[in-house]
Order: structure tokens, then sequence, then C-alpha cells
């Protein structure tokens, strides 16, 4: 994962590069919905920022996909992100200082984010930041209950057509209890998304197929003049 967070930061700087402040008002959405599955890995090792890429000791991952997420892009970059996910703390992690806690992991999660591909003239790439809220059940801590507040950044690879990667990672800060506490961890994840364009221009139903509905008929009499 170490890769993903070097990926995201590149292309967060060429994004910079090729800004163009404009682009936006002749360039078409990137997409109207997007739907993936990803694989998830959570860091809760009550650390901080501290050794955030101890993947031995303190990430938890399933080794199948259990993270889902739909977006709905509106315009000039900006969306709403959905997304659920499943995980398991695993006993010999280290959990909050601790080694011997373990239980399940369930997280939903609803974000605002912008996206810089409006910014960029590549169409490959699609860097973006997020800022949201979300819930978390964690019974391997005291506070298995807990609302959070979402900071995160990731990318969309687009690779054919309307497939892509995502790659991801969310700081995410616990909002019960203390600020900066044991409440707060790390999510990282990579996966596979497919966008829908929903373009109107190809929609059949808003076109007039029969032009005579739009004319008024004229009836000739069937009286001959005499």
């Amino acid at each position: 994962m170490k890769a993903i967070i070097v990926l995201i930061l590149l292309t967060f700087n060429s994004a910079s590069l090729w800004a163009q402040p404009l682009a936006w008002m002749g360039k078409p959405k990137p997409y109207k919905w997007l739907i993936g599955v990803s694989w998830n890995a959570v860091e809760d090792d009550g650390r901080g920022f501290c050794q955030m890429f101890d993947v031995t000791q303190s990430w938890n991952m399933p080794a199948y996909p259990t993270r889902l997420v739909v977006d709905r892009y509106f315009k000039h970059g900006l969306s709403a992100e959905f997304s659920g996910a499943y995980n398991r703390y695993l006993a010999g992690k280290l959990i909050n200082d601790s080694t011997n806690r373990s239980g399940m992991f369930l997280s939903f999660d609803l974000n605002a984010k912008y996206s810089f591909y409006d910014l960029q003239q590549t169409t490959w790439l699609d860097p973006y930041v997020s800022l949201g809220v979300g819930i978390t059940q964690r019974t391997a801590i005291p506070q298995v209950l807990c609302p959070t507040a979402n900071v995160g950044a990731g990318v969309n690879i687009w690779i054919y057509k309307g497939l892509g990667i995502q790659l991801q990672t969310s700081a995410k800060f616990g909002l019960a209890g203390k600020l900066f506490a044991e409440n707060d961890y790390f999510q990282h994840s990579a996966g596979i998304v497919y966008k829908f364009k929903g373009d109107r221009k190809s929609n059949e139903f808003n076109k007039k197929h029969y032009k005579w509905t739009d004319k008024k008929q004229r009836y000739k009499s069937g009286r001959k003049k005499g």
C-alpha cells in the first residue's frame, strides 16, 4: 500500500502542473454514476500517524473484497460518495496498543468529493479528495459504535472504457470520547470501479418520433360546391 500513497501524491502533483482553471467549461462530465468493489485494510493500532505502513503488525485486511461504493457525480468536480465496508480485527494484530483484541468491524460513510479531473489534460487519471462523516461499529474496543469525521484522498485510473482501478486512503476521527484517541483509525482500499456516463443525448425517449403530432391537421369538407 506504500505504492498507493506514492501514486496518489504523484497524481496530485501532475494535476497541479496541468491545471487549467477554466477547463471544466468545455469538458464533459467524467461520469454520472460510479459503482465499485474493493479490498479494505483498517489500521487501528492507536499510534496515529506514526508507523502508518506497518502492514504486518497493524493492518487488518480480509483476503476478499468487502467494501462497496456508490458515487453520484454532479458538476464542476463535485460528487457524493456512499460506501460500506466489512472487516475483522484479528488477535495478534496491534489494536490500540494491545495484541489481545479481536472482533467485527463495520463502517458506513457519506463523503463529499472534489475531483481534479476537469483541471488536467489527461483523461485516464481522476485524482480526488474527500470530506465527510460516517459511523463505525467495532466490537474489539470499548466504544463499540462511534460516529466519525472523514478526510481522504484517492485516484481513479481508467483502463478500458468505463472500467477503472480505484486507490484510496482515509483518516477517520472518532466524534465520541477524546479527539485523537482510541476511536481514530485509518482505512485504505484498492479495487475495481465502473462508471456510467448517462449522456442525455443518447436517450431516445427524449426525441420526437412522430413530427405530425406537433402539427394541426386540416380536414377537408366532404361537401361538393353546387
